[in-house]
């Protein structure tokens, strides 16, 4: 049996939508709510290694481990807004792994700062 993890911050679940600007035809930034206020695990990952340098620019990437219940659907396109940081969005790049207990999902997030 898998060790119980603690659901403690809310987050909300978002996908961008097909809206194309009407003048240019061109995709338009816009996100649509999956699944909003669903409660979650939510570790940062140590940092090894995050920051980088290009062109006198320097980026740090910040990962974060986030675990949600199974009947969520979530894929790799999608982004996730943790509220319990300032209403931080980050970007889903690994996952979803279903967990051993069969009722978790886990996804790799990053954000990035400069």
């Amino acid at each position: 049996m898998a060790t119980p993890f603690k659901k403690d911050e809310l987050v909300t679940i978002e996908r961008r939508t097909g809206a194309t600007d009407p003048d240019y035809n061109t995709q338009l930034d816009a996100w649509e709510t999956v699944a909003g206020n669903v409660w979650a695990n939510v570790q940062d990952v140590l940092p090894s290694r995050a920051e980088q340098t290009s062109n006198r620019v320097r980026v740090a990437t910040k990962q974060t481990r986030l675990r949600i219940q199974s009947d969520i659907a979530v894929s790799p396109d999608m982004r996730v807004k943790l509220h319990g940081r300032g209403d931080i969005v980050m970007q889903i790049v690994a996952g979803p792994a279903l967990m051993d207990d069969r009722m978790h999902n886990e996804f790799m997030l990053e954000g990035y700062s400069t």
